[in-house]
């Protein structure tokens, strides 16, 4: 018998196969993300785990890719499923995965003989245009899944579209998974630049390759993994959507965080500066979404980007600072005469005021970042604006 690691190796090599075979098409996200058990491990705990949730229910999928979640929505005893998929080849390909899995609902046949067997009916279109291609009531769905997001939770995501679907389709009431969605912040050191790469490169030194990325890494964010060992700050909560409730106008945001110095190596006896003090060369993104106990009472589950959890295909969005701030504990003899954020005079917090748009070029994100330092003595140093935009 096939055993269940034998089984993910084949699934996972599949999913690499059909990524190539409809390569240049926005889609392979999709098929990017089925690559990855942490992700698939959340919806499917959020909706097999939850039955009282799935039971007869009417379903709709928006942007169902490959249709996974809308298969996971039929085995958990859903009554309906309304697969929605913009690309024409994805929602070909959705078709077929649903009809080989004996759950497809072909509406030709529903129309001429007033019946069906399937469950799944795939639909090639823009959600907002849903009714123009099937017969559906207003607020008509019980449960309104999605795997909307992007890098950066924002980026490229089609939140609008989810939006847009739980106004007009969903029942009042009805349960909108996930149903949150956070974004967190926390500082890395030099660990997470490619600084100590280019400081020794077989045998050779080439620090001055490393500072010129660095320069311009804090001109443009960089999507990539971060290791939790290069934090040198707690991570904290930037911003929190309630998708059940929030309006479109409160995608774009602005918020402010602290951040305070979380050295691993730090040494409690020590009063030195140099014992205590390290580089934050910027700040990391991500998010982590909630199927929490509002809807899902059997089961809640948290899908998270997180550096401290497996990594997924999102990973981390990387914002260098033009100029590292030197941070650490309270308990750090500081030099009064020093500027805030140097290594005589650290900061013991990080404030930041981060904002994050939908950028004119489509399905990009504009993010500014203001930074201030705040020494142990109360004085503060602010630094410039910066800049960013993620295409």
């Amino acid at each position: 018998m096939e055993d269940c690691s034998s089984a993910s190796h084949g699934y996972l090599n599949a999913a690499r196969r059909l990524e190539a075979k409809i390569e240049n098409t926005v889609e392979t996200t999709e098929t990017l993300g089925l690559k990855y058990d942490v992700r698939m491990e959340a919806y499917m705990k959020a909706i097999l785990e939850n039955p009282s949730l799935f039971q007869n229910a009417a379903v709709m999928d928006v942007g169902c890719g490959t249709g996974i979640l809308s298969l996971f929505a039929a085995k958990a005893g859903a009554s309906r499923v309304i697969a929605v998929e913009a690309s024409e080849k994805m929602a070909a390909v959705a078709t077929q995965i649903a009809e080989d899995n004996g759950l497809w609902r072909n509406r030709k046949q529903t129309r001429d003989c007033g019946m069906s067997s399937g469950i799944i009916e795939v639909i090639h279109g823009m959600v907002e245009e849903l009714d123009k291609n099937i017969e559906i009531q207003p607020h008509s769905v019980d449960v309104l899944l999605s795997e909307w997001m992007g890098y950066c939770l924002l980026y490229e995501s089609m939140l609008s579209s989810v939006l847009f679907a739980r106004d007009r389709w969903l029942k009042p009431g009805g349960a909108i998974l996930p149903d949150t969605a956070t974004i967190l912040v926390a500082g890395f050191g030099v660990g997470g630049t490619s600084l100590p790469f280019w400081e020794n490169v077989y045998g050779f030194r080439m620090s001055c390759v490393g500072k010129e990325l660095v320069r311009d890494a804090a001109k443009a964010p960089i999507v990539d993994i971060v290791d939790a060992n290069d934090l040198v700050t707690s991570p904290a909560i930037l911003h929190t959507f309630d998708l059940a409730t929030m309006r479109l106008d409160e995608v774009d945001f602005t918020a402010m965080t602290e951040l305070e110095p979380n050295l691993h190596n730090s040494s409690n006896n020590s009063n030195s500066v140099e014992a205590e003090a390290s580089w934050c060369h910027g700040v990391v993104l991500w998010f982590e979404t909630g199927f929490t106990s509002r809807f899902c009472k059997e089961s809640p589950a948290v899908l998270s980007s997180s550096p401290y959890t497996p990594k997924t295909h999102w990973s981390q969005t990387i914002l260098t600072f033009r100029e590292p701030i030197a941070v650490a504990s309270r308990k750090s003899v500081t030099n009064v005469s020093a500027p805030v954020g140097s290594h005589a005079c650290p900061a013991v917090k990080v404030h930041l005021r981060l904002s994050i748009a939908r950028a004119p070029e489509h399905r990009s994100i504009d993010i500014s970042l203001e930074t201030t330092g705040i020494a142990g003595d109360g004085r503060k140093r602010h630094w410039p604006v910066q800049l960013f935009t993620l295409r």
